[in-house]
């Protein structure tokens, strides 16, 4: 879970967060057989090269998929530009309740990026879209962590504040298979936003979109229209 610090109009962010048979007619029947046994080599050799399409993405496709996942201030709109970035493994992923976790060690790529008004004194709409890549066959352990990581913590502190108020909530609409989320309050020095956190997966590849709003009702709106444009982006990133 990610974390910002509001400083007037600097919102520090420091959220410490994706591949023949010849034409001519054969003159006589004892050529016949050598022509039936042509085509189910031919019909194997097709088959061999599909079984290629399916082999699951390499550790280099899958870090270079990491670039094409994260949206841009484009895609999320409401005025929002790009304002940090972080690409660190050191980082956590997954500090729910403040806590290490094991999946943070399977990663091999990260990026994250940070949005809000570059205007505004007091943000009052921060978007953090955080892609991740873990190593081939491990992207399922580290989402069934997060689940978990949920299911036991309500409330916890950090460093500008408190999240409160957790629970899982069903994702958005046009959100991937399997895909979940969860919403609470996060108090950070007198002020309360409305988060929504959308996990969405495909094979080894997670995308997390955080929303910070000033009401819950603006948080479900923005991870709502954001929750399609991210399953897209990850159907897509491996190619």
């Amino acid at each position: 879970m990610p974390r910002f610090r509001l400083v007037l109009a600097v919102v520090a962010a420091g959220l410490v967060a994706l591949a023949g048979c010849s034409n001519n007619k054969p003159s006589d029947e004892a050529q016949q057989p050598q022509q039936t046994q042509e085509t189910p080599a031919k019909v194997a050799n097709q088959k061999a090269a599909g079984a290629v399409k399916d082999e699951p993405p390499t550790s280099a496709q899958l870090k270079n998929a990491i670039g094409k996942i994260i949206l841009n201030d484009g895609e999320i709109g409401r005025d929002v530009e790009v304002q940090d970035q972080d690409d660190s493994l050191q980082a956590p992923t997954n500090d729910i309740c403040a806590k290490d976790w094991a999946s943070n060690k399977t990663r091999i790529a990260r990026n994250q990026d940070f949005f809000w008004k570059s205007s505004a004194k007091t943000a009052e709409l921060v978007v953090s879209n955080e892609a991740v890549a873990y190593q081939p066959g491990k992207g399922a352990a580290a989402l069934a962590e997060i689940e978990k990581a949920l299911d036991d913590c309500d409330s916890w502190k950090h460093p500008q504040g408190e999240y409160k108020d957790v629970a899982t909530v069903d994702a958005p609409d046009g959100a991937l298979k399997d895909s979940f989320a969860w919403r609470g309050v996060d108090d950070r020095k007198g002020k309360d936003y409305s988060i929504l956190v959308v996990y969405q997966t495909d094979g080894d590849l997670l995308s997390v979109v955080y929303v910070w709003a000033d009401s819950r009702d603006e948080a479900q709106e923005v991870a709502s229209d954001l929750a399609p444009k991210v399953a897209d982006r990850l159907k897509a990133a491996v190619g």
